[in-house]
């Protein structure tokens, strides 16, 4: 399948950092992966926290560790972490499988993540709690499901909007009619500070499959 990825992110009113960190990249054979993380509170030690834990998830995916693993691994170094500082952060982690079109969502304490195709808009929650005050032993069980060409995926923090204060982010997806996933992370972080100036972090991750071109077989 191919894809384009955009992100975006913006600091809390009067901070310098933002403490979400985003990030993407390609895994072992056909995986792509999307990473957001959102460290507890704002600025600096929120960014080191998140920085930390994308950085770990990262080096054990690209290491070819699984992801109920490598998750149940960072779970427990945060929790070791969080017991000797009081820090957490929430995990948002897909993995698709670009050959397949199959995709899993995890999500520690993580806001909801919409899924877009056409006019229609499907939201995707979780009811884990952030990495580091999650039981050690526990993996969040994955949301699977397959993604089509021509399907949004949108993953965001919790200042953007959560599951109940997000009417007016399904209204806009449902709506929007461009392609370019760049534009769409753009418009939905100039709305959210319209909305709630600035008042927490806010960070927006948008995978974008295009439909395949005129005249090009899929094989």
């Amino acid at each position: 399948l191919p894809f384009d990825v955009a992100l975006g992110s913006q600091p809390k009113a009067g901070q310098r950092m933002c403490g979400d960190s985003v990030t993407w990249f390609r895994g072992e054979g056909s995986t792509l992966y999307l990473l957001l993380s959102d460290g507890m509170g704002s600025g600096r030690e929120a960014r080191r926290e998140s920085q930390l834990a994308l950085r770990l998830m990262e080096q054990f995916l690209t290491a070819g560790i699984h992801p109920e693993p490598a998750l149940r691994t960072l779970n427990a170094a945060l929790h070791l972490r969080s017991d000797d500082r009081g820090s957490f952060t929430t995990i948002d982690l897909l993995a698709l499988d670009l050959n397949k079109g199959h995709a899993a969502l995890y999500k520690y304490g993580a806001a909801p993540t919409y899924i877009k195709r056409g006019g229609t808009v499907r939201r995707l929650t979780g009811s884990s709690l952030p990495a580091g005050l999650q039981d050690t032993a526990a993996v969040p069980a994955a949301d699977r499901f397959p993604l089509e060409s021509g399907s949004f995926l949108l993953m965001i923090s919790d200042g953007v909007a959560d599951s109940s204060d997000d009417q007016w982010l399904q209204d806009l997806l449902a709506g929007w009619r461009g392609e370019d996933p760049n534009v769409l992370v753009s418009l939905v972080l100039r709305e959210c500070w319209q909305r709630r100036q600035g008042d927490d972090d806010c960070s927006a991750l948008c995978l974008y499959l295009p439909p395949p071109e005129p005249g090009v077989r899929q094989v």
